[in-house]
C-alpha cells in the first residue's frame, strides 16, 4: 500500500535548467510511458514497503512502469555457467533491515536502448531475417532473429567448438552469452548506503559523490539546486548519475538526469531516471551488436 504525502518538490529535475516546456516539447513520444505535460505536479515522498515492492507497484503519479527492470531483477537460472548478480540485487532490494540508494529505470529507458540497437544491427546489416531459416534451425539463431528483446538477450547461447590449428587433438568449446552484460549494466544503478539529495548536497556539485555497486563498477552522483527567481539555489532539484567510463577524465562521462528524487522507502531512498535515458549509457549497443555472429 503506497502512502501518498504532498512535497514542495516540483515535477522534474532536468538538463540543465531546462523549462518543463521545453522538457516536454523535446521528449521522444515513441519511448515514454506517459505524456509529461499531463502529469501530477507532484509525486511521492514515502512508500510504505521495500524497495522491491516499490518497483512491483509500478509508480502511477509519475506514469512510469517498471516491468523490464523486474524481469532482470527476478531472473533465476540456477546452472548458469557465469556469475550473476541479479538474485543478490534482489535480496538487497528487499532486505527491509538495508539501506540502500536505487536510480529506478523505467520501462521506457529499455526500450529506447533496444531500440538504438536494433537500429543500429539493421543499418549494419547485422540483423538476421528469420525467413532465410529453414525449419530446423539452433535455438541460438532463433533467439537472434528479427529484432532483439531482453528475453533474447538473456536466453541466448551459442556455443562453437575449436581445434588447436598446430595440435589438432586440443579441443575445446567457446559458449557466447550475454547475461552477464545485461546484469553488470542493471547492477550499476544501486549502491549500499543514502544518498538523498540533502546528503548529496554536503558535496561539491562539480566533485559529486563516487559510489560503487555490486560489480565493484564506480559511478559519481551529483546534485544542486538551480536558481529561480533570482535566488540562488531556490529552484528545481538537479540530480546527475554519471556513468565514470573507468576514467577520471571528466569529459570522458556519460550523465543521466533524474524525473523525480527522494522516494524513501523502507530499505533505502529511490530517485527515478527521465524517461528518455538509455539504459546502459550507450553500452547498450557495444556489448550487444554482434549477437548472433559470432564466429
Amino acid at each position: 500500500m503506497m502512502k501518498i504525502q504532498n512535497t514542495m518538490n516540483r515535477l522534474l529535475t532536468i538538463v540543465c535548467g531546462w523549462g518543463i516546456t521545453l522538457l516536454s516539447s523535446c521528449m521522444d513520444t515513441a519511448v515514454v510511458d506517459a505524456d509529461i505535460s499531463e502529469l501530477q505536479p507532484q509525486g511521492l515522498t514515502r512508500f510504505d514497503g521495500t524497495i522491491y515492492e516499490y518497483l512491483q507497484n509500478d509508480d502511477l503519479n509519475l506514469g512510469v512502469t517498471y516491468d523490464s527492470l523486474m524481469l532482470l531483477i527476478d531472473y533465476e537460472e540456477p546452472d548458469c555457467p557465469v556469475e550473476l548478480k541479479f538474485s543478490e540485487l534482489k535480496r538487497c532490494l528487499q532486505d527491509e533491515a538495508g539501506q540502500y540508494t536505487f536510480m529506478a529505470i523505467p520501462d521506457s529507458c529499455f526500450r529506447y536502448a533496444l531500440q538504438e540497437l536494433n537500429r543500429y544491427r539493421r543499418l549494419n546489416e547485422l540483423m538476421i531475417d528469420s525467413d532465410d531459416f529453414s525449419e530446423e534451425i539452433p535455438e541460438s539463431e532463433k533467439y537472434a532473429a528479427g529484432e532483439l528483446t531482453l528475453n533474447k538477450l538473456l536466453n541466448y547461447r551459442k556455443d562453437i567448438e575449436r581445434t588447436d590449428e598446430k595440435n589438432p587433438e586440443k579441443k575445446w568449446t567457446d559458449s557466447y552469452i550475454y547475461k552477464d552484460g545485461l546484469d553488470s549494466l542493471v547492477c550499476r544503478y544501486m549502491t549500499p548506503g543514502i544518498y538523498d539529495t540533502e546528503t548529496l548536497s554536503g558535496f561539491s556539485y562539480v566533485e559529486g559523490k563516487v559510489i560503487q555497486g555490486l560489480h565493484n563498477y564506480r559511478m559519481n552522483l551529483a546534485y544542486r539546486r538551480l536558481p529561480a527567481s533570482g535566488f540562488v539555489g531556490g529552484g528545481l532539484k538537479d540530480l546527475t548519475i554519471y556513468d565514470m567510463r573507468n576514467t577520471l577524465e571528466k569529459e570522458k562521462w556519460e550523465s543521466a538526469k533524474m524525473l523525480w528524487t527522494d522516494i524513501y522507502a523502507k530499505n533505502g531512498v529511490i530517485h527515478v531516471l527521465l524517461p528518455q535515458h538509455e539504459f546502459g549509457f550507450g553500452r547498450f549497443i557495444q556489448y550487444f551488436r554482434n549477437v548472433g555472429h559470432e564466429k
